[in-house]
């Protein structure tokens, strides 16, 4: 049996047995929809979450906590664990490793302070760290190169009054300096969406992405070696530097401000010693393969070395076993749909009988009745599952909709909750495609079966 025959029996059956193929196909697309639905849904969230929010490519470890970090560390000068260049090193020669970053945590009193849109802003703790740039390079917006302004510094100074703006005097309290553009200063995306969904809409200013262009043009003050906190323990007393945010990064520091790593080290060995500018507080680690993860951190364990976040894991746990559970709900609505379609084609088999024993009778071989009923049902299927994932497609825009109209804005909130990618498209259609088969396998079999003998005696 030839293609065309074969297609033109198909459609004659989708005409003659149009109620029971529909009432099949209902099941399918039902099924199909929930799967291509739950699994859009799992998939868009995840794409946030383990995205932004909680970057699962990355992990960050550190030293375990100690008395001599944290507030004891700012209030006491009291020295905090670090982790030193051979461990990087080390860390780097790993073969699951793509890329080692270091961090060192600002281990001083600073505070800060600034002026925008006529209202003055600040804190009195500033929280801050320092990272390699090569790591935030993609992240920093215009020609502001993130890097330790000393590495091109300008005439000799005192007093910043000396320097041409926007440079200021960048040098010990009292002591001779040097005239430098303002330290640049990455803020987190975090940060920003906490601004957004909070700060902005209470205090009427523009959302975090425009002010930034605008703050590259707004110098704020840093207030280094006292806070609220108290006084540096070491330096010839505080002093200020100033400061522009040139970017926003998933690698800055969630709360606070991320600076150049060489700035952060000489301002520690200023106010806080060698031991502070000489270990880095934490490295952030760019594994090759997201299943390697673990294997970095069973790595990190030998080093003394412990993962700063875990939030990561647990929420990519939570997300496989929670699409697990929708997906299982599909597959049973597919399952049911698949024995829904067995009773119908062994329905129609059993009132073709006659009708199969003819065409026998004439030529036609029990490999091509089976032919035409397994292609009747993958015709059934595929339709069935592209009107499924239309609808989930329909249904995911009435979702989205409805969160941007009814849910308030939170951080991270996206602009919609779903991914159809290509191939949760093609597994989809393949999923409706194989239930389907699989339910119209048994009566397929029996159909080529039929003994044109004993159906036409019956005549």
């Amino acid at each position: 049996m030839n293609l065309r025959a074969l297609w033109q029996l198909i459609r004659v059956d989708l005409v003659r047995a149009r109620g029971a193929l529909v009432t099949s196909g209902f099941g399918i697309a039902a099924g199909t929809a929930a799967l291509t639905f739950f699994l859009a849904l799992g998939l868009g969230v995840r794409a946030v979450l383990l995205g932004e929010v909680f970057p699962i490519d990355q992990i960050e470890l550190e030293p375990p906590k100690s008395e001599g970090g944290g507030i004891g560390g700012l209030l006491f000068g009291a020295e905090a664990p670090g982790i030193t260049e051979d461990q990087v090193a080390a860390l780097r020669a790993n073969e699951h490793v793509a890329a080692v970053y270091p961090k060192l945590r600002m281990s001083f009193p600073a505070s800060a302070g600034g002026e925008i849109f006529g209202r003055k802003i600040g804190t009195s703790e500033m929280i801050a760290d320092g990272i390699d740039p090569a790591l935030v390079k993609d992240d920093v917006k215009g020609d502001v190169p993130f890097e330790d302004p000393l590495a091109h510094p300008g005439k000799p100074c005192k007093e910043t009054k000396e320097c041409d703006a926007p440079q200021y005097c960048e040098g010990p309290s009292g002591g001779s300096g040097v005239c430098v553009d303002p330290v640049p200063v990455l803020a987190s995306r975090y940060m920003i969406e906490l601004y957004d969904s909070t700060i902005a809409p209470t205090h009427g200013l523009p959302p975090g992405d425009s002010l930034l262009g605008l703050a590259k043009s707004i110098i704020f003050r840093l207030w280094l070696g006292q806070s609220l906190l108290g006084k540096a323990k070491e330096g010839e007393g505080p002093r200020h530097a100033h400061a522009r945010v040139v970017g926003i990064s998933r690698a800055a520091i969630d709360i606070g401000i991320t600076l150049p790593l060489e700035t952060v080290r000489r301002w520690n060995r200023e106010y806080s010693g060698e031991a502070a500018a000489s270990k880095y507080s934490s490295v952030l680690i760019k594994v090759k393969s997201n299943d390697r993860v673990s294997d970095v951190i069973a790595l990190g364990a030998t080093m003394d070395l412990q993962p700063k976040d875990t939030r990561a894991r647990d929420v990519s746990v939570l997300l496989t076993g929670v699409m697990a559970l929708l997906a299982l709900v599909a597959a049973v609505i597919l399952l049911v749909s698949a024995s829904n379609i067995a009773y119908t084609f062994r329905v129609l088999v059993q009132d073709r009988r006659r009708e199969i024993a003819l065409y026998r009778a004439i030529g036609a071989s029990a490999r091509d009745m089976f032919k035409w009923m397994m292609s009747l049902a993958l015709t059934v299927g595929l339709t069935g599952g592209a009107i499924g994932v239309l609808v989930a497609w329909l249904l995911s825009l009435v979702a989205d909709w409805l969160a941007a109209t009814r849910l308030p804005d939170f951080p991270f909130k996206p602009e919609s909750f779903f991914a159809f990618s290509w191939w949760l498209i093609l597994a989809a259609l393949g999923f409706a495609a194989l239930f389907s088969l699989f339910g119209a396998f048994g009566p397929a079999r029996r159909a080529g079966k039929v003994d044109p003998a004993a159906a036409l005696a019956t005549l």
